[in-house]
Protein backbone atom coordinates (compact mmCIF):
# COMPACT_ATOMS: atom_id res chain seq x y z
CA UNK A 1 0.00 0.00 0.00
CA UNK A 2 2.95 2.32 0.60
CA UNK A 3 3.45 2.75 -3.14
CA UNK A 4 -0.16 3.78 -3.63
CA UNK A 5 0.07 6.20 -0.68
CA UNK A 6 3.22 7.79 -2.09
CA UNK A 7 1.62 8.27 -5.49
CA UNK A 8 -1.50 9.84 -3.99
CA UNK A 9 0.56 12.21 -1.85
CA UNK A 10 2.73 13.19 -4.79
CA UNK A 11 -0.36 13.88 -6.86
CA UNK A 12 -1.90 15.99 -4.09
CA UNK A 13 1.28 18.05 -3.95
CA UNK A 14 0.62 19.23 -7.50
CA UNK A 15 -2.10 21.49 -6.10
CA UNK A 16 0.63 23.80 -4.80
CA UNK A 17 2.40 24.29 -8.12
CA UNK A 18 0.58 27.51 -8.99
CA UNK A 19 -1.89 28.70 -11.59
CA UNK A 20 -0.77 26.22 -14.25
CA UNK A 21 -1.66 23.17 -12.14
CA UNK A 22 -3.81 21.80 -14.96
CA UNK A 23 -1.25 22.11 -17.76
CA UNK A 24 -0.30 18.97 -19.66
CA UNK A 25 2.63 17.85 -17.45
CA UNK A 26 0.48 18.16 -14.34
CA UNK A 27 -2.37 16.24 -15.98
CA UNK A 28 0.03 13.50 -17.07
CA UNK A 29 1.42 13.12 -13.55
CA UNK A 30 -2.09 13.09 -12.14
CA UNK A 31 -3.23 10.46 -14.65
CA UNK A 32 -0.20 8.29 -13.95
CA UNK A 33 -0.96 8.39 -10.23
CA UNK A 34 -4.62 7.57 -10.88
CA UNK A 35 -3.77 4.60 -13.11
CA UNK A 36 -1.32 3.31 -10.51
CA UNK A 37 -3.92 3.50 -7.74
CA UNK A 38 -6.85 1.85 -9.56
CA UNK A 39 -5.65 -1.77 -10.01
CA UNK A 40 -6.67 -4.19 -7.31
CA UNK A 41 -9.40 -6.37 -5.91
CA UNK A 42 -12.16 -4.84 -3.78
CA UNK A 43 -14.85 -6.50 -1.67
CA UNK A 44 -18.15 -4.98 -0.59
CA UNK A 45 -21.90 -5.45 -0.46
CA UNK A 46 -24.56 -4.07 -2.79
CA UNK A 47 -28.35 -4.37 -3.05
CA UNK A 48 -29.51 -7.27 -5.20
CA UNK A 49 -31.05 -6.11 -8.44
CA UNK A 50 -29.98 -2.53 -7.69
CA UNK A 51 -32.99 -2.20 -5.37
CA UNK A 52 -32.15 0.04 -2.39
CA UNK A 53 -33.13 -1.17 1.09
CA UNK A 54 -33.49 -4.67 -0.31
CA UNK A 55 -31.46 -7.81 0.30
CA UNK A 56 -27.72 -7.41 -0.24
CA UNK A 57 -25.00 -9.67 -1.56
CA UNK A 58 -21.21 -9.60 -1.59
CA UNK A 59 -19.53 -8.41 -4.77
CA UNK A 60 -15.92 -8.64 -5.89
CA UNK A 61 -14.68 -5.73 -8.00
CA UNK A 62 -11.44 -6.16 -9.95
CA UNK A 63 -9.53 -3.51 -11.87
CA UNK A 64 -6.41 -4.03 -13.93
CA UNK A 65 -4.58 -2.38 -16.80
CA UNK A 66 -4.66 -4.17 -20.15
CA UNK A 67 -2.98 -3.57 -23.49
CA UNK A 68 -5.57 -2.85 -26.19
CA UNK A 69 -4.10 -0.09 -28.39
CA UNK A 70 -6.94 -0.42 -30.89
CA UNK A 71 -9.23 0.95 -28.16
CA UNK A 72 -6.92 3.44 -26.50
CA UNK A 73 -3.46 4.13 -25.16
CA UNK A 74 -4.51 3.65 -21.53
CA UNK A 75 -7.17 1.04 -20.79
CA UNK A 76 -8.43 -0.52 -17.56
CA UNK A 77 -10.53 -3.69 -17.36
CA UNK A 78 -13.24 -3.72 -14.69
CA UNK A 79 -15.20 -6.82 -13.68
CA UNK A 80 -17.75 -7.63 -11.01
CA UNK A 81 -18.46 -11.13 -9.67
CA UNK A 82 -20.49 -12.42 -6.74
CA UNK A 83 -18.77 -13.84 -3.61
CA UNK A 84 -15.49 -14.89 -5.27
CA UNK A 85 -13.47 -13.76 -8.28
CA UNK A 86 -13.88 -17.09 -10.09
CA UNK A 87 -17.70 -16.95 -10.14
CA UNK A 88 -19.53 -15.95 -13.37
CA UNK A 89 -18.87 -12.37 -14.40
CA UNK A 90 -21.88 -10.16 -13.71
CA UNK A 91 -20.50 -7.00 -15.26
CA UNK A 92 -17.48 -6.20 -17.42
CA UNK A 93 -16.33 -2.83 -18.70
CA UNK A 94 -13.28 -1.34 -20.34
CA UNK A 95 -12.39 2.11 -19.08
CA UNK A 96 -10.58 4.05 -21.81
CA UNK A 97 -8.72 7.14 -20.62
CA UNK A 98 -8.21 10.21 -22.78
CA UNK A 99 -4.51 10.73 -23.48
CA UNK A 100 -4.42 13.60 -26.00
CA UNK A 101 -1.79 16.19 -25.02
CA UNK A 102 -4.34 18.94 -25.73
CA UNK A 103 -6.88 17.68 -23.19
CA UNK A 104 -7.97 20.06 -20.44
CA UNK A 105 -8.95 17.36 -17.94
CA UNK A 106 -8.46 13.65 -17.28
CA UNK A 107 -11.54 11.97 -18.69
CA UNK A 108 -12.54 8.40 -19.48
CA UNK A 109 -15.35 6.65 -21.28
CA UNK A 110 -16.66 3.14 -20.84
CA UNK A 111 -17.14 0.23 -23.23
CA UNK A 112 -19.34 -2.63 -22.05
CA UNK A 113 -18.76 -6.32 -22.73
CA UNK A 114 -21.50 -8.91 -22.75
CA UNK A 115 -21.23 -11.70 -20.22
CA UNK A 116 -20.33 -14.09 -23.04
CA UNK A 117 -17.52 -11.80 -24.24
CA UNK A 118 -16.17 -11.45 -20.71
CA UNK A 119 -16.20 -15.18 -20.05
CA UNK A 120 -14.50 -15.83 -23.40
CA UNK A 121 -11.78 -13.37 -22.44
CA UNK A 122 -11.35 -15.16 -19.15
CA UNK A 123 -10.91 -18.48 -20.98
CA UNK A 124 -8.42 -17.00 -23.47
CA UNK A 125 -6.64 -14.68 -21.07
CA UNK A 126 -2.89 -14.78 -21.63
CA UNK A 127 -2.09 -11.89 -19.31
CA UNK A 128 -2.64 -8.16 -19.43
CA UNK A 129 -0.98 -7.83 -22.84
CA UNK A 130 -2.13 -11.08 -24.44
CA UNK A 131 -3.48 -11.37 -27.97
CA UNK A 132 -7.07 -11.81 -26.73
CA UNK A 133 -7.19 -8.15 -25.69
CA UNK A 134 -5.92 -6.97 -29.03
CA UNK A 135 -8.62 -8.90 -30.89
CA UNK A 136 -11.35 -6.77 -29.32
CA UNK A 137 -12.94 -4.29 -31.70
CA UNK A 138 -14.84 -1.20 -30.62
CA UNK A 139 -17.67 -2.04 -33.04
CA UNK A 140 -18.28 -5.31 -31.19
CA UNK A 141 -18.66 -3.65 -27.79
CA UNK A 142 -21.45 -1.58 -26.34
CA UNK A 143 -20.49 2.08 -26.42
CA UNK A 144 -22.17 5.33 -25.43
CA UNK A 145 -22.59 8.76 -27.03
CA UNK A 146 -19.56 11.05 -26.97
CA UNK A 147 -21.08 13.22 -24.24
CA UNK A 148 -21.21 10.23 -21.88
CA UNK A 149 -17.88 10.36 -20.07
CA UNK A 150 -16.34 10.70 -16.61
CA UNK A 151 -14.02 13.46 -15.42
CA UNK A 152 -11.45 12.52 -12.77
CA UNK A 153 -10.31 15.02 -10.16
CA UNK A 154 -8.17 14.61 -7.08
CA UNK A 155 -8.45 15.44 -3.41
CA UNK A 156 -6.30 14.73 -0.37
CA UNK A 157 -7.55 11.14 -0.02
CA UNK A 158 -7.67 9.98 -3.64
CA UNK A 159 -9.53 10.53 -6.89
CA UNK A 160 -13.16 11.14 -7.84
CA UNK A 161 -14.86 10.51 -11.18
CA UNK A 162 -18.08 12.38 -11.94
CA UNK A 163 -20.29 11.37 -14.84
CA UNK A 164 -21.12 14.07 -17.38
CA UNK A 165 -24.39 15.88 -16.75
CA UNK A 166 -25.42 15.82 -20.43
CA UNK A 167 -25.34 12.03 -20.92
CA UNK A 168 -28.39 10.09 -22.14
CA UNK A 169 -28.76 7.10 -24.42
CA UNK A 170 -31.29 4.71 -25.90
CA UNK A 171 -31.38 1.51 -23.85
CA UNK A 172 -32.31 -1.75 -25.51
CA UNK A 173 -32.75 -3.43 -22.14
CA UNK A 174 -35.18 -0.84 -20.79
CA UNK A 175 -36.64 0.14 -24.18
CA UNK A 176 -36.43 3.87 -23.48
CA UNK A 177 -33.98 6.74 -23.21
CA UNK A 178 -31.90 6.46 -20.04
CA UNK A 179 -30.19 9.27 -18.14
CA UNK A 180 -27.43 7.85 -15.92
CA UNK A 181 -26.22 9.46 -12.71
CA UNK A 182 -22.90 7.85 -11.84
CA UNK A 183 -19.69 8.48 -9.97
CA UNK A 184 -16.62 6.56 -8.82
CA UNK A 185 -14.07 7.15 -6.09
CA UNK A 186 -10.73 5.44 -5.49
CA UNK A 187 -8.47 5.73 -2.45
CA UNK A 188 -5.79 3.67 -0.77
CA UNK A 189 -8.46 1.91 1.27
CA UNK A 190 -11.40 1.41 -1.08
CA UNK A 191 -13.21 1.63 -4.40
CA UNK A 192 -16.56 3.42 -4.19
CA UNK A 193 -19.33 3.80 -6.72
CA UNK A 194 -22.83 5.18 -7.12
CA UNK A 195 -25.20 4.51 -9.98
CA UNK A 196 -28.79 5.51 -10.71
CA UNK A 197 -30.50 5.08 -14.08
CA UNK A 198 -33.38 7.48 -14.66
CA UNK A 199 -36.13 6.66 -17.13
CA UNK A 200 -37.94 9.03 -19.46
CA UNK A 201 -40.32 9.99 -16.64
CA UNK A 202 -37.39 11.09 -14.48
CA UNK A 203 -37.89 8.23 -12.03
CA UNK A 204 -35.14 5.81 -10.99
CA UNK A 205 -35.35 2.44 -12.74
CA UNK A 206 -32.42 0.96 -10.83
CA UNK A 207 -30.16 2.51 -8.21
CA UNK A 208 -27.47 1.68 -5.69
CA UNK A 209 -29.32 3.95 -3.28
CA UNK A 210 -26.22 6.02 -2.59
CA UNK A 211 -22.46 5.65 -2.57
CA UNK A 212 -21.36 2.04 -1.97
CA UNK A 213 -17.91 1.09 -0.77
CA UNK A 214 -15.74 -1.96 -1.46
CA UNK A 215 -12.59 -2.43 0.61
CA UNK A 216 -9.26 -2.99 -1.07
CA UNK A 217 -7.68 -6.34 -0.24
Amino acid sequence: MSGVRALLLACAALATTGANAQDTPALEQELSALLASLPGEYVGTAPKGMTPQGETHQLIHRLRAVTAPQLGERVMYYTVTRDTADRPILQAKLFVFESAPTRSANTMHALVLTQAQAEALRDEDEGDSGAAWQKLEREGLMSFPSDCFFTWTRDEAGFNAAGSTTCSYESRAFKQVITPKMRYRISEESFQFEETLLGEDGQAIVSTGGLLSAARR
